[in-house]
């Protein structure tokens, strides 16, 4: 099944017409980029849920303290 809108659909099939090609190739070619952008906002969602790490953090002046380098 199609993701792509009707209209858009429709503008696709007149397109291929004039240029002698079959709009299902581009279709597969559009959903195929539509399920990447997809895949890529699902990585960027669980990228932010796991930057929600509650762990206590070392302040930068400490740890070169610590390690003799302040």
């Amino acid at each position: 099944m199609s993701i792509i809108q009707k209209e858009r659909l429709e503008k696709l099939e007149k397109a291929a017409e004039k240029i002698g090609t079959e709009k299902d190739y581009y279709v597969r070619k559009i959903n195929k980029k539509i399920e990447r952008y997809i895949e890529g906002m699902e990585d960027l969602a669980e990228a932010m849920e796991s930057s929600k790490d509650t762990s206590p953090t070392i302040p930068h002046e400490e740890v070169l303290r610590e390690n003799g380098l302040l």
